[in-house]
């Protein structure tokens, strides 16, 4: 799940701005007038064109150019020199955060010295901290409703349908183990151990067993590479297409990781979409099935937002029915079976997530749904295009968090294997309910 790690200034590439009443003084007579935007939280799709847009529980943030009408809060800000303006996303403390401005709508608007990276300033890994962005999305079309549960006639034969799909938890076990590093893998017929997923040459190497695990299933495998500022990156995308070539359900995860084994964060969702993808690969699809990995989520959703991005400006993200991401799916200490499906009311996600949770209490499978909102995790690069899409989930928010989050001790002896296999299995059968008509 992403925090705000070696997002430097100069990487991120964004406008620099500071709260109007505190930057009018600039004694430079010659220097050009700073510009000046606005942070609003406003009702749920009620501002159409956006630097920014984060989701609330009851409406969004939004950064503007022009002044926000009927906002509900709202704050004016103008550039500032040698620090760049992020949105911070906590859970926030009491005090303020080193460099707050605002808060707007629960989030923290906060100025980052130039050559500071946002975790380092914030000095939390468990802030996402999002930079302005330099260029406006203007939203013009209207989500259709795909991702809608199905008539009430037609949910029967689609739960049985979908009730035959199983998930082998030996094999989640065997495919994290070696994700992770736990044993040697073979790839391009020599022996190596993936101790990371955070340098260049460990991603490299994760994605070459993406490849090789998803061409064994029989999916057509591409790479979406990109450049996010000074940051580059690459894409894993795997296909098994359905009868209706206009319409595809995108499963997702990221591959990277802080350097770390990445295990649970997020070998666990890369291994869970694996499976899916696996139990789904003789099914006859009425819709395309795309599995994701993404990459440098951890460094600011960096790759989902260019695939997001790249899908809308292609004009094939209408053909998206919705978003199925995987975030962390393999710990539950406490074994009381509680995970999230986050949804956090946007546009058509909370039908998306009620999938999710009806399979969620088919079988046995003694899961329990917990609330939480958040913007931390690729999902949210679709939000802010007006797509559906929901993170799945262990009890992260809850009283359950992994200990070793982000930590060198994120490794397989931390999870729970049956946890994982009836996650997976909740997330598995939702997806089928899309794909199997």
């Amino acid at each position: 799940m992403a925090t705000c790690r070696n997002r430097s200034s100069a990487a991120a590439g964004c406008a620099v701005f500071a709260l109007l009443a505190a930057s009018c003084a600039s004694g430079d007579a010659g220097a050009p007038a700073a510009e000046v935007i606005h942070v609003s939280h406003v009702g749920k799709d009620t501002v159409g064109t956006f630097l920014n847009r984060l989701a609330t529980e009851a409406g969004q943030v939004v950064v503007t150019r022009a002044a926000v009408e009927d906002a509900w809060q709202s704050v004016a800000l103008k550039e500032e020199r040698d620090s760049s303006l992020h949105v911070v996303e906590g859970p926030l403390p009491a005090a303020a955060l080193p460099g707050e401005r605002a808060r707007v709508g629960g989030l923290a608007v906060v100025a980052i010295p130039a050559g500071h990276e946002p975790h380092d300033w914030l000095g939390s890994h468990r802030y996402h901290a999002e930079p302005i962005a330099e260029t406006e999305v203007v939203l013009s079309h209207t989500r259709s409703r795909q991702g809608a549960p199905a008539p009430a006639g037609r949910r029967a034969a689609l739960a049985g349908a979908a009730a035959d799909l199983q998930i082998d938890a030996e094999f989640l076990e065997a495919r994290l183990k070696e994700l992770s590093g736990a044993v040697p893998v073979t790839l391009g017929g020599r022996s190596v151990v993936l101790r990371e997923r955070g340098s260049e040459s460990g991603r490299s190497m994760a994605r070459t067993w993406l490849r090789q695990q998803y061409e064994a299933l029989g999916f057509t495998v591409r790479e979406h590479p990109y450049r996010s500022g000074w940051s580059q990156g690459v894409n894993v995308t795997a296909d098994k297409p359905g009868a209706d070539p206009s319409r595809v359900l995108i499963l997702s995860a990221h591959y990277d990781s802080v350097n770390n084994a990445g295990a649970d964060d997020d070998g666990s969702g890369i291994v869970s979409s694996l499976a899916i993808a696996r139990a789904l690969k003789d099914a006859r699809l009425s819709i395309g099935l795309r599995v994701v990995a993404f990459d440098q989520e951890e460094n600011g959703l960096l790759g989902s937002k260019a695939y997001a991005r790249m899908l809308d400006q292609n004009g094939q993200l209408e053909q998206v029915v919705g978003v199925l991401d995987l975030e962390m799916t393999g710990y539950d200490a406490n074994d009381d079976g509680h995970y999230h499906v986050i949804h956090c009311n946007e546009n058509t996600s909370s039908e998306l997530a009620a999938r999710v949770e009806a399979a969620a209490t088919r079988g046995e499978l003694g899961l329990i749904r917990t609330d939480a909102c958040t913007n931390r995790s690729d999902h949210a690069a679709f939000w802010r295009y007006g797509a559906p899409a929901v993170a799945v989930s262990q009890d992260f928010f809850g009283d359950d968090g992994n200990p070793c989050y982000h930590k060198r001790c994120d490794t397989v002896d931390q999870l729970n294997w049956d946890y994982m296999r009836r996650l997976t299995q909740a997330v598995g059968v939702a997806a089928a309910d899309l794909l199997i008509e």
